[in-house]
């Protein structure tokens, strides 16, 4: 049999990759001689917020975009570690409210970021008070 396996022209494979990860290094240098990557930031993808609904869209962008700027504010995290627009989307579907969604999803993110730096804690409570927008004080980290 002669015919090869193919991917027509009019089908994309559209792939995710976190490229914080080190433990996965080996791959992704040989995934990005291979393949086109576009870098998607999070500041550029708020059409996302499209999807939540009205009395929470701008409360959610407003809550990521100082969480965003609280973490780049942040000695040894960049922009590679910002919370994007998607972790949002999870305020739709589920009954979680904003609290629920930093206790459950963003918070435990942050803190494999924050992991081995000095003060941990102190930078997850710089974290919070931006998400929260407060004076919120360390007894609060959890939400």
């Amino acid at each position: 049999m002669d015919e090869k396996f193919y991917i027509p022209e009019n089908v994309y494979v559209i792939g995710t990759m976190n490229d914080i990860d080190r433990s996965v290094d080996t791959f992704d240098f040989a995934m990005r001689r291979r393949f086109r990557f576009i870098e998607l930031k999070a500041e550029e993808q708020k059409s996302i917020f499209d999807d939540l609904p009205e009395d929470k869209r701008a409360e959610a962008i407003s809550r990521m975009e100082r969480l965003n700027k609280e973490i780049s504010n942040t000695d040894e995290l960049n922009a590679y570690y910002h919370i994007g627009p998607a972790y949002f989307l999870k305020l739709k579907g589920e009954n979680l409210g904003f609290d629920g969604l930093w206790r459950d999803h963003i918070e435990p993110l942050l803190r494999d970021y924050v992991r081995g730096m000095y003060d941990e804690e102190a930078i997850l409570e710089r974290f919070y008070k931006a998400y929260e927008n407060s004076g919120a004080s360390d007894d609060n980290v959890s939400g």
